[in-house]
């Protein structure tokens, strides 16, 4: 059967898992919804030979997050799927590992429009989450994808761990629940100004509902209230 959305045709779909289980899996849900699945086999021995391969054999992809570096790949699922979504190239990240390796999905999630949980990888989920990306494609989001231009107020910033990291609450989302993501999301000309108190305007799904699905791009600071209005600081 060939799915036909917004005048994008979807026959093949890729499939790149490490996990032979996992991937027959997968090839069955996508049999089931009448689509044909391309099995990634044989070692990958970088992102673009991922991508060559995956756009030359299919019209979309799944691919699974945490690949056995080595064996079977030497990069991470998120990191591909939003190359392919740059692409304009329908994918979705379907994985085990979304909460265990949150810090490694996140920088990625702006262009991962799809994140679904393996045990939720149900034809519809599927089929849904392709339609979400062509949406995507064409400027028209959901809800819960919508980027808005809005404050970001840094409460901590932890620059000592491996992967530094930003505590932050974002007044338009939620203005009581603390959010986590690296530091890399910023310029690096703006890195050295995020401290605590710092504000900053940042494009955010404040749509989202759950804080693992925000994403944050295109930061500018935002300069401190002088005079009478320095009060309001903290407000």
């Amino acid at each position: 059967m060939l799915l036909t959305i917004n005048n994008k045709s979807i026959k093949r779909v890729a499939i790149v898992n490490d996990n032979n289980a996992a991937r027959e899996e997968m090839a069955e849900n996508l049999f089931e919804a009448g689509l044909e699945p391309i099995i990634q086999h044989t070692h990958l021995s970088s992102i673009d030979e991922c991508i060559t391969n995956v756009t030359s054999k299919a019209e979309a992809a799944i691919l699974e997050h945490h690949l056995n570096k080595g064996h079977y790949a030497n990069f991470m699922g998120a990191e591909a799927v939003a190359q392919l979504y740059r692409q304009q190239f329908p994918s979705l990240l379907v994985t085990a590992w979304a909460e265990a390796d949150r810090d490694n999905i996140h920088p990625f999630r702006r262009h991962i429009p799809v994140l679904i949980r393996s045990n939720q990888a149900e034809p519809e989920t599927i089929m849904g989450g392709f339609e979400q990306c062509l949406n995507e494609f064409k400027n028209s989001y959901s809800t819960e994808r919508k980027p808005w231009r809005t404050l970001v107020r840094i409460e901590e910033v932890h620059r000592y761990l491996e992967k530094p990291m930003v505590y932050a609450i974002v007044p338009a989302w939620n203005p009581r629940q603390v959010v986590k993501f690296p530091l890399s999301l910023f310029p690096i000309n703006l890195q050295p100004t995020v401290k605590p108190i710092a504000r900053f305007l940042s494009k955010v799904n404040i749509g989202a509902t759950h804080y693992d699905d925000l994403y944050f791009t295109d930061f500018s600071i935002v300069e401190k209230p002088r005079g009478e209005y320095a009060k309001f600081l903290h407000s």
